[in-house]
């Protein structure tokens, strides 16, 4: 075998030993697709190789790329947001993107489940819980010390705070599958 040949075979044969998280048929169709591009390389000669290899990278570190992607297009055909977050994590630290959408996401489940701890606090503790008007402004929640004010809402704040929170959620799931999507994009333009 000779050093080009050699290296190409070293370098297919790390690459695959990197990306055995991918299952089978899709290791092998990247695989094949690296090695066919460094063969290429190769018969444009020994230089084109090097500077191919050059700018893929070691075989580790493409692996991983390949994976984040993998992984990231397998968390958005996932019903569960938690696979989506960890994936949009993962490349948070490269993308604003992905960082800002995990971060809005975040935010909105944190409202829907404070709307969902108004809705089921309210029928046991109905003077705890509400929407109060005072001089000073307003106070909407769960109070362990409300005010001596008339709450508002009354139990219309049960459907208004359900309401919110399944609002809430599909907002941030959305939010969670376009960044998800956008970030897919920016990867394989």
């Amino acid at each position: 075998m000779t050093e080009p040949a050699r290296l190409i075979a070293d370098y297919v044969r790390r690459l695959r030993w990197s990306l055995q998280v991918i299952p089978a048929e899709d290791r092998d169709s990247l695989v094949r697709e690296i090695e066919s591009h460094l063969t290429d390389s190769l018969a444009a000669g020994h230089d084109s190789l090097e500077a191919a290899i050059a700018a893929m990278g070691p075989p580790h570190a493409m692996a991983a790329r390949y994976i984040q992607e993998f992984r990231l297009a397998g968390a958005l055909g996932d019903d569960r947001p938690a696979p989506l977050i960890h994936a949009l994590l993962i490349r948070s630290g490269r993308s604003v993107a992905a960082f800002g959408g995990v971060l809005a996401a975040m935010l909105l489940y944190l409202f829907a489940l404070c709307f969902a701890a108004v809705a089921i606090v309210k029928p046991l503790f109905p003077s705890h819980v509400g929407l109060w008007s005072l001089p000073r402004g307003s106070a909407f929640g769960i109070l362990t010390d409300p005010p001596a004010a008339p709450e508002m809402m009354g139990v219309w704040i049960l459907p208004l705070a359900l309401a919110g929170a399944l609002a809430c959620y599909a907002l941030a799931t959305l939010v969670l599958r376009g960044t998800g999507r956008h970030v897919l994009r920016m990867t394989n333009p």
